[in-house]
């Protein structure tokens, strides 16, 4: 009786080793990521070209690279007294802004009064209660973490930046396209 216990032990142990080996040969080999998108180079003269695009009144802004196959959005951004009329807050997006020139003052932290949502996971409100105002200029890093609310006023000045936004948990999927009617 023991016997036939080892033995099939023995045979269990074996046939269980030969099917981690061909689980094992079946399992692709791992290669390097591949980029999702094609790396550029912005050189000093051509940011400068694109920054003549940027002037005048109100917000212009230049997307370097969009949220997509990466969670990550670059957008250079020129405003000229310019007053953003409603203060924001994201569920899921991060900001990293740096000032490239002038001032603006930023409206920060605190919570929205009577937030509506213009997309999933975006919000907006007129007015926030407990937030600080914080005024910044050339060569000032903001960062702004998801859950934040936030926002500008570059009223009678100029105003430019490096906005980078990403979104820690993966890049939104795009909206559906709009259904043409027939």
């Amino acid at each position: 009786m023991k016997r036939a216990i080892l033995v099939s032990g023995a045979a269990g142990f074996i046939l269980g080793m030969s099917t981690i080996g061909v689980l094992a040969l079946a399992e692709p080999a791992r290669k390097p990521a591949v980029a999702p998108l094609p790396y550029f180079v912005k050189s000093a003269a051509s940011l400068a070209d694109l920054e003549k695009t940027l002037q005048g009144n109100g917000a212009h802004g230049a997307d370097l690279v969009k949220p997509g196959p990466v969670a990550l959005e670059v957008v250079w951004r020129h405003e000229e007294d310019y007053e953003q009329k409603e203060l924001e807050l994201h569920d899921a997006k991060d900001h990293v802004f740096y000032v490239t020139e002038g001032q603006a003052v930023f409206t920060l932290g605190g919570e929205l009064e009577a937030p509506h949502e213009i997309s999933p996971g975006e919000w907006k409100a007129a007015r926030s209660k407990d937030s600080q105002k914080v005024e910044v200029k050339k060569g000032d890093l903001l960062f702004i973490p998801h859950g934040t609310v936030h926002g500008r006023n570059a009223k009678g000045r100029r105003f430019t930046m490096l906005q980078i936004s990403f979104w820690p948990n993966g890049a939104p999927k795009p909206a559906p396209a709009a259904s043409a009617k027939k």
